[in-house]
């Protein structure tokens, strides 16, 4: 049995079939092992990459959150100071006012309906003023807000694609 199996043909093939197994086993196993390892490093590499844009997109968000506190307390402050100014003003305005028309009494009443619309005038004018001051501030406030949003919603959507 032993001569026969030494002649045939399909025994010699599969006896090179095994040495040829066992001889490229090492080298194959060396490239897919490389090739897995590189594929592993690849991936903790791009793991890491994303905690740290996880991590900055946090810590721009905190900032930003600060900064949105920030920007609301300086608003606020701005309304109390404008409208401390407006009573101020209208308080001023009020007292100038009380102090011609008493000077002035004997005076003919269409110069007293011309000094009033004098002070009406000046009242709206830095009313307007004061007005559009605080509504420039806030716009620019609220531009930033929106230029921080669209950047944070663009770093999280770039975050989502990876």
């Amino acid at each position: 049995m032993i001569g026969y199996l030494l002649s045939d043909a399909k025994f010699w093939t599969a006896v090179a079939f095994v040495i040829f197994i066992l001889v490229t086993y090492r080298p194959v196993k060396k490239i897919l092992l490389k090739a897995l390892d590189e594929k592993i490093t690849s991936i903790k590499n791009k793991i890491n990459d994303a905690k740290k844009i996880r991590e900055d997109a946090y810590s721009l968000l905190g900032e930003i959150k600060v900064k949105k506190d920030n920007i609301k307390k300086e608003i606020d402050e701005i309304k109390k100071v404008s409208e401390n100014k407006m009573k101020m003003n209208l308080e001023e305005m009020q007292k100038k006012l009380e102090n011609q028309l008493n000077r002035k009494k004997n005076l003919v009443e269409i110069k007293i309906k011309q000094i009033e619309q004098e002070a009406i005038n000046e009242i709206n004018y830095k009313t307007t003023f004061y007005t559009i001051q605080t509504l420039k501030k806030i716009i620019n406030i609220k531009i930033n807000d929106i230029i921080h949003q669209e950047l944070i919603d663009s770093a999280l959507s770039d975050f989502n694609k990876n």
